[in-house]
């Protein structure tokens, strides 16, 4: 087995400061042939492409080489810490975990994901959220190192993402405790007098969610809502029937606030976490997934 000769690794991750093999020259005292040499031999261990060289006045970073660079961005950053511990007795920077996570995405589930950093005090999270196209181009773009989403990733990105399924909540039919509706009614003669508010289209099951609201004939759908915390706002105010996942209402119903007047076992909503395919290098990211797999 080849050992990873650090030098030319370094050299790479200079260039791609600068995107300039003269500039890259320049900044580290040696010829430009030493850094073509060295990147070239680096892509030789490593068995990738680092960098497109078609237009010699513009070589950009390929995908391969992106991700080498996160890990040369881990590997440096560690080098630095160690020369500061070192000599200067500092304490080592928080390692980053970058989240993206859609828009309406139930708080619940996304404070399970992250609950296992809170007491690591070495360990930082940032999450953006959004709608999951841009999010899965930053994801892919290696702006985010993992995206929390209730629906599937597209199957023309699925060669290069990876989905993983973290939860599956069952859908409900909730109403508020304020509600008039008489609770030792049934749910059909309840909704014969309320109306109802389901997920959007945007929800992953909705075509097995429309087939289920067959069997209430006569049912006024008021309104569908992709956004599962005005779903549980409307649960709680509205005095009205909401249908949605039983992750998002789940601590109201606990509390009292909502009563569950029906749970839809065939009908359920499905949490992921998408990461890129190939093994990620944030061990973070991988024992989160893995410490939610466990406990679900």
């Amino acid at each position: 087995m080849q050992r990873l000769n650090h030098h030319h690794l370094y050299v790479f991750w200079m260039f791609a400061r600068t995107s300039s093999f003269t500039k890259t020259a320049e900044s580290l005292s040696i010829a430009q042939s030493a850094v073509t040499s060295q990147v070239k031999l680096l892509e030789e261990v490593l068995g990738l492409s680092l960098i497109d060289r078609t237009n010699p006045r513009r070589p950009q970073i390929t995908d391969e080489g992106r991700r080498v660079l996160e890990y040369a961005d881990s590997i440096f950053e560690s080098s630095r810490e160690l020369i500061n511990w070192a000599t200067k007795g500092s304490l080592p920077k928080k390692r980053s975990i970058r989240v993206g996570a859609i828009s309406g995405l139930s708080r619940n589930f996304q404070f399970e994901f992250i609950e296992p950093l809170l007491k690591e005090v070495d360990v930082k999270f940032d999450i953006t959220t959004g709608d999951q196209d841009n999010l899965i181009q930053m994801l892919s773009e290696h702006q985010l190192d993992v995206v929390l989403t209730s629906r599937n990733a597209d199957p023309d990105h699925k060669t290069q993402l990876h989905s993983h399924v973290m939860k599956r909540s069952p859908l409900l039919f909730v109403i508020g405790k304020k509600s008039k509706a008489k609770r030792r009614m049934d749910l059909n003669s309840i909704l014969q007098t309320h109306s109802l508010f389901i997920p959007g289209r945007h929800f992953e099951a909705k075509p097995e969610l429309d087939a289920y609201l067959e069997k209430f004939k006569g049912t006024r759908i008021a309104g569908e809502v992709d956004d599962v915390a005005l779903l549980r706002i409307l649960a709680i105010r509205s005095g009205e029937v909401v249908v949605m996942p039983e992750m998002g209402i789940r601590n109201d119903i606990e509390s009292g606030d909502v009563e569950v007047l029906l749970k839809m076992a065939p009908v359920e909503q499905r949490f992921y976490a998408i990461t890129r395919q190939k093994k990620e290098p944030n061990a973070d990211v991988r024992f989160l997934i893995a410490k939610m797999k466990q406990e679900y």
